[in-house]
């Protein structure tokens, strides 16, 4: 019963309306007086169906939220909403709907008064009034239309639905329900093809975005007065905070305007062929580029499995990767170091996991990101300005049953030390190292059938003093015992590295910097 009752929760003033004549109550003998009857409840329900319905209106195009006139001089301030500019020199603080702070710099929104120019001119309006439901369908009492909107009104079969709704309020309220539900229905129909015709003079080439000559999707108004899609826009100011039209200086809070509430309203209302085509067109893009091969490679540092990796991302390619990335469903992409001769990055390195993301105002991200995978590199691309790679992903090979009793034992040996040198530094060095990779982990129960090995090898990656190409290294070889034994090797450097430092001396050789330099005593090949 609850599902036929919404049309009366959502118009009340309907069955008010019908139910305020007496004679409603009354049998009525006469066929002349039943028939007076009928076409009074007809009256009254299309009264109130059209008068509730243009109060309760959810599309109001183009019309100012303060004097719910047709815009005259719009201004879009940077949530997005749009208002008249003589309303807002009254308003000038805060959005009047969302309580934003507005600037003092407004522009009138181009787009918004050529399209309301339009409409004017065709229609000859002299002032900024809009028309109601009423005066757009032109109800009159005998319920013929004006000649500009004629062949608009109810059929037949739901006026004679309507006409017996006095006998059915009495009999049952699921039949007037039904029944009143079908004209409303109809109304509505009725009252979006007026509306379309209304404003008939906006076509699908008045709404393209001029960056992507397409229908704009998610309309954005820079300072200036210029409309975009925020996906155009974005890409535009990640290179130079200029309007790409005007080219007015903007700033960096146009990153974050919010979508332009009247146009959106319009595109989804008026254009809905072309709106749904550029939706389609978006997700079929995203689609192609979850579904492509190559996975997108940031090119900066060395990342490891199972280690937390934060990134700063600024610069113009990587903002558009990470949007990218974070609109993927894996919300992963390749970390890899720069190479120093010959390619641009290195063949080997670590698939990124997305956890957290901050987007900063001036369209730059904080990402914290753990690693998942080791990778080598098959092929190398480019895509829209980054860098993409064909990967094939490495693990370490099984360990034969007979070398397991030299591995564990090696493994808790190399644990051991790890453990020790780790709890012999300082609090603020330890500390600080916590807080960018967190804490050592623990041994996993099963550590000799993890793709990468023990989580905490890969975690003393980032703080041993290794050059970037001796941990390019450690990421190629698939046998952990010779990670393990490099490692042991590495310790055993530190800890006669840290003697001499209370010595003050070097026993190694007469220079410091050579004897202290720990990555030439350890060598791994790549070749496993």
């Amino acid at each position: 019963m609850q599902h036929h009752n919404d049309i009366l929760q959502r118009y009340p003033e309907v069955l008010v309306s019908l139910r305020r004549p007496k004679c409603c109550r009354r049998v009525l003998r006469s066929k002349k007086g039943r028939l007076k009857k009928e076409k009074l409840c007809v009256k009254r329900l299309q009264s109130a169906l059209f008068n509730a319905m243009d109060a309760s209106r959810k599309v109001e195009l183009f019309t100012c939220p303060l004097c719910r006139n047709v815009l005259k001089g719009p201004v879009t301030v940077e949530c997005g909403h749009t208002f008249c500019y003589g309303c807002l020199a009254e308003n000038c603080d805060v959005c009047v709907i969302c309580d934003t702070e507005i600037t003092a710099n407004r522009c009138v929104n181009v787009l918004v008064q050529d399209l309301v120019d339009k409409w004017r001119d065709r229609n000859k309006i002299a002032d900024n009034s809009i028309p109601n439901t009423t005066d757009i369908l032109g109800i009159q009492p005998r319920y013929h239309l004006r000649s500009g909107f004629a062949g608009l009104q109810i059929s037949d079969e739901n006026t004679k639905s309507i006409r017996t709704m006095p006998n059915v309020v009495e009999k049952s309220t699921r039949k007037f329900t039904i029944a009143i539900r079908n004209a409303f229905k109809e109304a509505e129909t009725i009252k979006d093809t007026a509306i379309k015709n209304c404003w008939n003079t906006i076509t699908a080439t008045d709404l393209e975005c001029i960056l992507c000559s397409r229908c704009i999707f998610d309309p954005i108004t820079t300072a200036c007065g210029h409309t975009f899609c925020k996906g155009c826009l974005t890409r535009v100011l990640d290179h130079g905070l200029s309007c790409p039209l005007c080219m007015a200086s903007l700033s960096l809070k146009d990153y974050s305007r919010g979508t332009t509430v009247v146009l959106d309203q319009a595109i989804r209302f008026l254009l809905p062929k072309e709106y749904n085509e550029r939706l389609l067109i978006d997700l079929k893009e995203a689609q192609m580029l979850n579904r492509n091969s190559d996975i997108p490679v940031f090119i900066c540092t060395n990342a490891f499995p199972g280690v937390a990796c934060p990134l700063y991302v600024y610069e113009p390619r990587y903002r558009l990767l990470v949007r990218r990335c974070l609109l993927s469903p894996t919300r992963r992409f390749a970390m890899a170091a720069k190479e120093d001769s010959g390619e641009k990055f290195v063949s080997y390195g670590t698939v990124l996991e997305v956890k957290d993301a901050v987007s900063l105002e001036d369209g730059s991200f904080i990402l914290t990101t753990v690693g998942v995978r080791r990778f080598r590199v098959l092929s190398r691309g480019e895509q829209d300005g980054y860098d993409t790679a064909k990967i094939q992903v490495i693990k370490d090979t099984v360990v034969s049953s007979d070398k397991l009793p030299e591995l564990i034992t090696l493994h808790h040996k190399v644990y051991t030390k790890a453990s020790k040198w780790i709890t012999s530094l300082t609090p603020k060095v330890l500390a600080e190292v916590e807080r960018l990779i967190g804490k050592m982990p623990r041994v996993e129960k099963n550590w000799l059938s993890l793709p990468d090995g023990p989580s905490w090898t890969w975690w003393l990656m980032p703080i041993l003093p290794l050059s970037s190409q001796l941990q390019v290294v450690f990421l190629s070889t698939t046998n952990l015992e010779k990670r393990l034994r490099a490692i042991d090797k590495m310790l055993e450097r530190m800890e006669i590295r840290m003697k001499s430092l209370e010595r003050n001396t070097c026993p190694l050789s007469e220079d410091a910097s050579d004897s202290c330099d720990s990555e030439r005593t350890i060598e791994i090949p790549l070749n496993n």
